[in-house]
C-alpha cells in the first residue's frame, strides 16, 4: 500500500514538473516573439512572388519540354490538368 502512494505521489510530483516545465517554455517563446515583433524586414529579403506555389506565371505559357523518364510523365500530367481546367 505504501508503495502504491509513493507511486502517485512521483506520477504527481512528474506531472507537476511537466506543466512547469511547459509553461516555462512558453513564456520564453512569447517573450521572444514579443521581441521579433519589432523587427523590420529589409526590402531585400522580400522574393517578388512566393517560392511554393502551384500557380503558373502564365496559364497560357508552354512550359519547357522535359526530358527523362519523369519529365515525360509529369509534362503529360500538366497537359492533362491543363486540359480539365480549359475544358
Amino acid at each position: 500500500m505504501l508503495a502504491v502512494v509513493a507511486l502517485v505521489i512521483a506520477l504527481a510530483v512528474a506531472f507537476a514538473a511537466g506543466y512547469f516545465t511547459r509553461d516555462r517554455v512558453s513564456r520564453k517563446r512569447r517573450a521572444e516573439a514579443q521581441r521579433w515583433r519589432e523587427y523590420s524586414e529589409p526590402g531585400w529579403l522580400r522574393a517578388a512572388a512566393p517560392a511554393n506555389t502551384n500557380e503558373a506565371a502564365n496559364s497560357n505559357a508552354v512550359a519547357k519540354v522535359a526530358t527523362g523518364e519523369l519529365g515525360q510523365m509529369l509534362d503529360r500530367w500538366e497537359s492533362r490538368a491543363r486540359a480539365r481546367r480549359a475544358g
